[in-house]
């Protein structure tokens, strides 16, 4: 089936208090389909235990689950609270006979987890290391590949609402990389403000820097020539 779907996206401001707006869009959107900025499973694959089951028969104890460890998280991070309303919508909308599909498309925790030595300088300044957007083109590279691997899977319906709770900067790149862009072009895309950078550069000395990224980039990079 060939998918015409309808993106909606909404961004979570991760500070100090509950961001409703990922929330109130599972409610006003009713959803086919809703996106996380979570890691894949275990399988490689983006789908969750959810999509097995019908809206009478989901495992609502798993949502429990996952409420009650988002309320501990919020005693540290506040807006962590916002992922609770967002699953107490969900619930609504099951409820209601909206079989909405839930996906993790982020990349494994393993590679995540960088992102504290990679952003360890703060902005604006990491972002004139080429090695964070080491970081944001693999982690992009995952979730448009699992973004992918939904719409080339899913066929409850053509036409499917689909809510994004991506933060703003990898949908944006995601949307790039679905294009499916050439090797020349991804470059640029991500590392054409370095023009002394080479792909031999990055292979030779990513590992260097940070021992998981350089892993990822072994196994996920496509640049070969690109000048």
């Amino acid at each position: 089936m060939h998918l015409k779907p309808r993106y909606v996206q909404r961004d979570c401001v991760e500070g100090d208090k509950i961001d409703l707006r990922q929330a109130d869009a599972v409610l006003k959107h009713k959803p086919d389909i809703i996106i996380f900025e979570l890691p894949q499973s275990h399988n490689g694959k983006p789908g969750t235990i959810f999509n097995r089951y019908s809206c009478a028969h989901k495992p609502i104890e798993k949502v429990e689950a996952i409420i009650k460890g988002k309320k501990h998280a919020a005693k540290k991070f506040p807006y962590a609270a916002s992922d609770i309303a967002v699953w107490e919508n969900i619930q609504r909308l099951w409820k209601q006979g909206v079989n909405v599909q839930i996906y993790n498309v982020d990349a494994p925790i393993k590679m995540r987890r960088e992102y504290v030595a990679v952003e360890a300088t703060g902005y604006p300044s990491v972002r004139k290391d080429w090695l964070f957007w080491v970081y944001l083109y693999l982690r992009d590279t995952y979730m448009a590949r699992n973004i992918k691997h939904i719409l080339d899977t899913y066929s409850l319906k053509s036409n499917p609402t689909i809510l994004v709770c991506l933060q703003s900067i990898h949908w944006k790149h995601a949307q790039f990389l679905l294009t499916n862009p050439s090797s020349q072009k991804t470059w640029k895309y991500y590392f054409g403000k370095f023009p002394a950078l080479t792909p031999s550069v990055v292979t030779s000395q990513v590992r260097r820097r940070n021992r998981v990224l350089g892993e990822y980039w072994k196994k996920l990079q496509h640049f070969t020539r690109v000048r």
